[in-house]
């Protein structure tokens, strides 16, 4: 029997582990049934920072700079990555072109949302701009100011309040119009039994105790809120309104009619009330100027203009004198059936005898 030589099994034992060692298999033709779950690690995809400049279609990549949840990227055609976002709705959206906005839910979907409702601004500059649904003014306020609304800027508004009580007409809850929703007005929302809003017209006190609603039907235009001399709460104007029964709605009404106090004006567009537009009217000052016409004589006294007859220019009735020289002023006149008496000059009567004829 040939002996090999033991350097030449040597030799030949390292180069058939040489060639061992270069062995490729190659996996997509050469396995069936791979199982890796006793591997230490396994990395399918490429990883990185960045995505490569070039890919082919189908290829993956874990972009390890992404936002978790959204780190799969996937070759959906030549050097065009596409992120993998899940069908699950616990993933996270894209945050691409979404600075600014918040993570909310629809109930469905998890999606990314401006700050909207009564603030805006992105999340740590985030600012109150309304209160429900009205605007806040932009104005800073100063020590002691609290918000108060304004009818006539349709606005929260810092203003000073005092311990005296209310400032302005505006701050005022007797006879307020405020807006219930884009159709209907309330008036007078704080009268009540117990505080009851009261007005007077010369010598008569009227008194309003339970709130009054006004519901707009129609049209464009503007609306006079005011009180009557009968003391009746109305609204006039050319809209179509419909009004409960403390007040009254006169129609044709384009300006407050004379001799009614002014309390408001509200505007409407194409059946809504305008959400700006009362203006209110009940800080309105006037001044009513009597002036002496033929007959009349006007005297100032006081807060009050004294209106008597010009006995000049009218001549008064007065008691049947006594006497011809009984006290009177030129052309007072007096009868008692038989004659008739009149003062011709001061304090000297002439009579005549009534007769038929």
């Amino acid at each position: 029997m040939r002996k090999i030589p033991i350097f030449t099994a040597v030799w030949a034992g390292a180069a058939l582990a040489t060639l061992w060692g270069q062995t490729q298999v190659d996996l997509r033709t050469q396995s069936k049934s791979v199982d890796f779950s006793a591997a230490g690690v396994t990395k399918p995809m490429s990883a990185g920072t960045v995505l490569p400049a070039s890919c082919t279609a189908g290829q993956m990549y874990f972009l390890e700079s992404a936002p978790l949840g959204a780190n799969i990227y996937a070759c959906t055609s030549a050097n065009v990555w596409t992120a993998q976002a899940s069908t699950s709705s616990s993933s996270l959206p894209s945050v691409s072109g979404n600075a600014g906005d918040v993570l909310t839910t629809d109930g469905t979907n998890v999606l990314w949302m401006p700050v909207g409702g009564d603030v805006n601004g992105a999340p740590g500059t985030t600012k109150v701009i309304r209160l429900q649904g009205q605007p806040v003014s932009s104005t800073a306020p100063t020590a002691g100011q609290a918000l108060i609304w304004s009818g006539t800027a349709g606005q929260w508004q810092p203003q000073t309040l005092s311990s005296g009580g209310a400032m302005l007409s505006s701050q005022l809850l007797d006879f307020a119009v405020t807006e219930t929703n884009t159709t209907v007005l309330t008036m007078g929302q704080s009268c009540s039994a117990a505080t009851p809003c009261n007005f007077r017209f010369g010598s008569d006190t009227y008194t309003v105790a339970s709130p009054a609603s006004v519901t707009l039907n129609s049209g464009s235009g503007t609306a006079y809120v005011y009180l009557m001399s009968n003391g009746t709460l109305a609204v006039g104007s050319t809209l179509s309104l419909t009004c409960t029964a403390v007040c009254a709605v006169q129609s044709g009404v384009t300006a407050f009619p004379a001799g009614t106090i002014p309390l408001f004006t509200v505007t409407a567009t194409n059946g809504a009330w305008n959400a700006s537009g009362i203006t209110d009217y009940r800080a309105f000052l006037s001044s009513k100027s009597i002036g002496a016409g033929t007959g009349i004589l006007s005297v100032d006294s006081g807060g009050a203009a004294i209106v008597s007859v010009d006995g000049t220019a009218v001549p008064l009735k007065v008691a049947v004198p006594a006497t011809s020289t009984t006290s009177c002023t030129t052309n007072n006149w007096a009868t008692d059936g038989t004659y008739f008496y009149l003062c011709v000059t001061t304090n000297t009567w002439m009579r005549v005898a009534l007769t038929s004829w």
